[in-house]
């Protein structure tokens, strides 16, 4: 793990307006589709939601799953409760969710630990609410320090190797890691080569 900014810039503020200034596209949704790739149903949280789509994507997958999205960010969790009233959206922290022991089968973390003053905090808290056997499924840019802002300005705090990422989930039983790209990249700036990891409990 390399640190690229020493200013934490991650504030539930900040994430609001991006909501209201930015909007998902191609690659997003490609990224959100392989982090659902081992999607079976049951119980998912999307940690860190912001507008990713993975939740009604999820619950379109498998209409009778338990399926809930978490953010810091006050007024994207309103406006997303507002559009999908069926999904079970709360305002939280991702490093003290308040869900029981095992509460899911399935974490997401698209785009997140890139932005977390405390990455290894939030992975212990993802494996704490995963049930036995559950998959924690993360994205986070590759080795992103090699062009630093490239991705997202200043907003991201840590650049990982895929040897980071093995060590981050080094307390799970199994750990696949893939890397994703786009045929535009580098001209294609939200198309930065893209890690898709997934630990088993």
């Amino acid at each position: 793990m390399k640190r690229l900014v020493q200013e934490n810039k991650n504030t539930a503020e900040h994430f609001n307006q991006i909501f209201k200034e930015r909007k998902p596209d191609w690659f997003d949704r490609k990224r959100w589709k392989w982090l659902l790739r081992h999607w079976k149903g049951g119980r998912l949280v999307d940690m860190g939601c912001l507008w990713s789509e993975v939740c009604p994507q999820a619950l379109y997958a498998q209409p009778d799953a338990s399926v809930w999205g978490l953010d810091q960010a006050n007024e994207v969790i309103e406006a997303l409760q507002r559009k999908y009233p069926e999904i079970n959206y709360i305002v939280g922290d991702v490093y003290n969710t308040g869900f029981p022991d095992e509460a899911f089968d399935y974490v997401v973390a698209g785009e997140l630990i890139e932005h977390l003053e405390e990455p290894q905090k939030f992975i212990k808290e993802a494996y704490r609410i995963l049930d036995d056997d559950g998959i924690l499924a993360l994205s986070t840019p590759l080795e992103e320090a090699r062009e630093i802002g490239a991705v997202d300005k200043n907003n991201h705090i840590w650049s990982y190797s895929k040897e980071d990422i093995k060590e981050l989930l080094k307390d799970f039983r199994k750990v696949e890691i893939k890397v994703i790209g786009s045929r535009f990249f580098p001209w294609y700036k939200y198309a930065f080569d893209t890690i898709v990891a997934f630990g088993i409990k």
